[in-house]
């Protein structure tokens, strides 16, 4: 069976609404004020559309009095379901009070915040079935009488006998008792035939219930007190194909639905234990191999001296309803489901229903007390507000508009189909609705096109006057690659080629010439890797294969030998992936520059560096040991001004001495000196001696220990103590006195984290990532003093201990510097 590929429209969804058989009403309110009703409950009530809009009591006051009225009260305040079965009410239909029994149900619907919106009613008029029952009931009482009129006969023969026994045993001693013999002998006559006229009575009476059986569609069935079936009536047997022996033999029970047989089962049984009445569903397998649900009603029934005696049950058919309801059920779920924009206002613009994909397109938690604007993009309302009073006067529109999302602030483009839903009886317009397609993507696939087609123009226009300068370029082409390559040699560069397919490598013969390979041979990748230095071999390897995956960039620096003198020089490589237009790559390719003097430049730096900070550290010692002495003698003598002045003095030589280390650890790092040399200690210990020592320094910021760092750890302790004391230095360096500067640790599974956080200036996003960089200093704060090495030592003391480092920072909020540490 196939499906329509679209929902159906509201219109449409109203025409199953009034055509289905279950009589169903939606009523807001506390006064069940009725929003909607079929035909089917229009029918039921004796009523035309006028009643729409009017309270239930307005609509039928005969309903007063009644329940109904306080039942649908409780419904919408409590949010609950009310609902009953072969229930009486009273109605006037063509001027007559009359009784009818139905079954009916009121639901409260709610929203997702759990508030009643309305009241969905339903009833089926059960009156025929009700009645019919009666008359069933009816039949098995005087059933019920007759057979105690027969018990009390047999009673009454018994006593005869007992009689005419007597009556024989006087007649042999007393003749006089002869009259009375005879009297008893006529009034056992008597009771012979009242005894014959009940049992064919008796007989007519079940007579007459078989006949009303068979004359019934509804399915009837009856049961003893066992639980066994006695009886089924020729609509069951037409329905099943199975003869009354059969469905005598309980081959019913085979004949309902797997899925309904267990539940249906448990209902019968639990009532048969009870002996109360039953009611279920249950789908029912016929002779034309589909199956029918059918609605069952078991009454029990009881002997004339109140003894249980089975059931009597009625069966009706309610398949169509079933099929109704999940067909229904099914359309709803589309509904849910469409990922079109699908909604529903009412005639003051009023959101009455949106599905979830619009709630989510729009960012809505509810479209309670939304209107049709809310929706509309605030430049494009405008045009919203031309289009649907068009709407009132049965003008259907279709319009491309930007919605939006209110969370993220962000538009986006639909098809908007605005149309209206009429009445039926009036044709008069009583809500808006739409169903309209997002086309976001194609309508920024539009303005694409519009701004390719607006290049293409002015490439066109420009097209002329460029074919005479390429035509200039091209002759000029072959001069330029010549100068190039002159400029390529005289820089002392040269020029490398890898096939990404093949891995075949093509070099200048400047590059041949670096690495002592043939000139006159093709380069190989093994006499390449020979000519560098072995510390180097995974870092080409890396940075190849990144370049042929992901076509990323590279450029490094590293020591190569002169694979026939032995002589070590230092080259620089750069390198670049190009690709197709299919995004392959073709060739990887880039320059081979001789850095050798450049590198011995920043080594004899260096040294010079090394040289001359060592030299300072004894004059600079020297002066320390003097200060500190002239401290001692101010204090002594009392004299304030000279001991402000010395403190002062002795911070400026502890500032200065700080300096000069890390001028010789930058040394001693680029010069390969710097060594590393780990023992096991604790990190709380080393932690809580760097913080006592910087307030004996500093006393103008509160240091917090967060007591979480309890853990041993392998590595250099002194240089550890330098990241911690530098990054707490930082944090007093570029925060206001009296804020706090936080240490933390966080174990994971194979390393711990120590976090430093202060309340300072902040860092813009621009010089995060350059914290790092040797001498490199955050822009606009060069008041403060320093030569932007302490971050760079910092970084790469914790990168020869296999860790990692990084900042956190918002402008004015303060920063969060991080480093790791693994655990073995």
């Amino acid at each position: 069976m196939s499906y329509p590929n679209h929902l159906l429209s509201n219109d449409q969804l109203l025409e199953v609404f009034n055509l289905t058989h279950t009589a169903t009403a939606v009523h807001v309110g506390e006064t069940a004020v009725i929003q909607a009703a079929n035909d089917a409950m229009l029918r039921i009530w004796g009523k035309n559309r006028s009643v729409i809009g009017k309270s239930l009591e307005d609509a039928l006051p005969e309903l007063k009095g009644q329940p109904f009225i306080g039942m649908f009260r409780k419904v919408w305040l409590e949010g609950l379901v009310i609902s009953g079965k072969d229930t009486a009410a009273d109605l006037m239909i063509d001027g007559k009070l009359q009784t009818f029994y139905f079954d009916f149900e009121y639901r409260a619907i709610k929203n997702d915040a759990g508030k009643t919106i309305c009241i969905l009613h339903t009833a089926i008029d059960v009156s025929e079935r009700v009645l019919r029952q009666e008359a069933v009931e009816r039949a098995l009482e005087k059933e019920e009488a007759l057979q105690r009129e027969q018990t009390l006969n047999e009673e009454l023969a018994a006593t005869v006998e007992e009689l005419a026994t007597t009556n024989e045993e006087l007649v042999a001693t007393n003749e006089e008792l002869q009259e009375t013999q005879e009297t008893l002998h006529v009034l056992n006559n008597e009771l012979e035939l009242r005894v014959v006229e009940r049992f064919n009575q008796l007989s007519e009476s079940e007579k007459r219930f078989r006949t009303m059986a068979e004359g019934t569609d509804i399915f009837i069935a009856v049961g003893d007190e066992s639980g066994n079936a006695i009886y089924f009536n020729k609509p069951w047997t037409e329905l099943t194909g199975r003869s009354m022996k059969d469905l005598l033999a309980f081959a019913w029970i085979d004949l309902v639905h797997p899925e309904d047989r267990d539940g249906y089962l448990n209902i019968y049984l639990s009532a048969l234990a009870e002996q109360k009445p039953f009611t279920g569903e249950f789908r029912i397998l016929t002779k034309k191999g589909d199956y029918r649900w059918l609605l069952a009603n078991g009454p029990p029934r009881f002997h004339a001296d109140g003894s249980f005696a089975g059931y009597i049950s009625s069966c009706v058919d309610i398949t169509e309803r079933k099929l109704m309801e999940i067909e229904r059920q099914n359309l709803n779920k589309l509904v849910e489901a469409s990922s079109e924009f699908i909604g529903l206002a009412g005639l003051d613009m009023s959101i009455q229903y949106l599905n979830p994909v619009a709630l989510r397109k729009l960012g809505w938690s509810s479209f309670t007390k939304r209107t049709i604007l809310d929706c509309v993009f605030p430049e494009d309302r405008s045009i919203a507000e031309e289009l649907l009073p068009g709407i009132l006067q049965k003008n259907n529109f279709r319009k491309e508009i930007r919605f939006w999302n209110e969370k993220t602030g962000n538009p986006f483009w639909i098809e908007w189909n605005g149309f209206a839903i009429k009445n039926e009886e009036t044709d008069d317009v009583i809500a808006i609705a739409t169903v309209s397609s997002d086309i976001t993507e194609r309508k920024l696939y539009e303005k694409e096109l519009q701004d390719i087609n607006a290049e293409m123009t002015a490439a066109n226009e420009e097209l002329a006057q460029t074919h005479d300068d390429l035509i200039q370029y091209t002759n000029k082409l072959a001069d330029s690659e010549v100068k190039l390559r002159q400029a390529i040699e005289t820089g002392r560069m040269g020029t490398w080629s890898i096939d990404p397919k093949t891995l075949e490598v093509t070099m200048s013969a400047f590059v041949k010439e670096l690495l002592g390979l043939p000139l006159d041979e093709p380069a190989t990748m093994d006499s390449i890797i020979k000519a560098v230095n072995p510390d180097y071999h995974d870092m080409l390897k890396s940075a190849l294969e990144n370049a042929l995956k992901d076509h990323s960039p590279s450029d490094s620096e590293y020591p190569i030998n002169h694979l026939i003198t032995g002589e070590e020089k230092w080259v620089r490589a750069t390198g670049r992936v190009f690709v197709d237009q299919h995004g392959n790559a073709t060739e990887y390719s880039g320059l081979f520059i001789d850095i050798t003097e450049q590198k011995l430049d920043e080594l004899r730096k260096n040294d010079f560096i090394g040289m001359v900070s060592h030299e300072l550290k004894t004059p600079l010692t020297a002066i320390n040991g003097f200060v500190q002495v002239l401290q001692r003698k101010a204090k002594k003598d009392e004299d304030n001004y000279a001991v402000i002045a010395l403190d002062k003095a002795h911070s400026q030589i502890r500032k200065m001495t700080t300096m000069i280390n890390g001028f010789l650890n930058v040394s001693r790092l680029e010069s390969g000196k710097l060594l590393i040399e780990k023992t096991n200690f604790k990190l709380d210990d080393l932690l809580k001696e760097t913080i006592e020592e910087t307030y004996i320094s500093q006393s103008s910021h509160q240091i917090i220990l967060n007591e979480t760092c309890s853990v041993e750890i392998n590595a250099d302790r002194d240089k550890i103590g330098n990241v911690i004391s530098n990054l707490i230095s930082n944090g007093l360096k570029y925060s206001d006195n009296g804020t706090r500067i936080e240490v933390s640790c966080k174990l994971h599974d194979t390393e711990v984290e120590i976090k430093i956080k202060d309340e300072g200036i902040g860092i813009k996003p621009d010089d995060i990532d350059k914290l790092f960089e040797r001498y490199y200093r955050v822009k606009g704060n060069h008041t403060i003093s320093g030569f932007g090495i302490g971050l760079y030592l910092s970084a790469e003391i914790i990168e020869r201990h296999n860790g990692r480092i990084w900042a956190e920072s918002e402008e004015g909020k303060g920063s969060t510097f991080h480093f790791t540490l693994p655990l073995s």
